[in-house]
């Protein structure tokens, strides 16, 4: 004989049923947002300082099969071009001002759940090239073993172009990665400065042992 099932009883069935699949997708939710939390995505840059025609890559770190999209707040300020490996793009600058770079990276959804999505962001600042530049100072006298910091003067002022620096005889003095004049040894040495249209400034850099301090 059968059960007759009474309208309590079906009521009930729904409401498990519906808790069931709510407690389901709640749990499904919370493991996505985990992963996105704990998802290693990264930028191999956050911001930039971009001379007027010159590009750099940007690149997202951490990424598996997450689908990555780039878009530039202003693409007149700077341009942004896709690269191959689907992951990197192209920023170029294209005129002087400041542009944002949004990366999103969308994960693929689970069943019928909707994909979760992380953004990431890259200021960069486009200048212009340096036109000119010049030591504030044509000539140094230095002790043995000091640094001083390179002062140049770089026209336009805007500009972030940073100048290559070379030396006569680095055994006497020479620039450091600091941008800094290290004395090495007593004589003369020749800094040299030059910027990417090829025009230099030189300063001449005196090391001497009688030189209680320096210039």
């Amino acid at each position: 004989m059968r059960r007759k099932i009474t309208y309590p009883a079906i009521v009930f069935l729904l409401l498990f049923s519906l808790m069931t699949d709510t407690a389901s997708a709640s749990t499904q939710k919370n493991r996505s947002r985990k992963k996105e939390a704990q998802a290693p995505y990264t930028l191999n840059m956050t911001t930039s300082d971009l001379l007027l025609g010159d590009s750099f890559i940007l690149t997202v770190n951490g990424t598996t099969e997450e689908s990555v999209t780039f878009k530039s707040s202003s693409s007149d300020v700077v341009s942004v071009e896709p690269e191959d490996d689907s992951i990197s793009c192209k920023c170029t600058g294209e005129t002087v001002g400041n542009a944002t770079i949004t990366v999103k990276i969308k994960e693929k959804g689970f069943l019928f759940f909707n994909s979760t999505a992380t953004t990431l962001t890259c200021k960069v600042t486009v200048s212009p090239k340096a036109s000119s530049i010049q030591f504030n100072r044509r000539q140094r006298r230095m002790a043995p073993n000091t640094k001083r910091k390179v002062r140049v003067t770089l026209r336009p002022s805007i500009t972030t172009e940073v100048p290559v620096f070379s030396s006569s005889d680095p055994k006497i003095a020479r620039v450091n990665a600091a941008q800094k004049i290290v004395a090495k040894a007593p004589g003369i040495a020749v800094i040299t400065a030059t910027i990417q249209n090829g025009n230099t400034a030189t300063c001449r850099v005196i090391v001497s042992d009688r030189s209680k301090r320096s210039d």
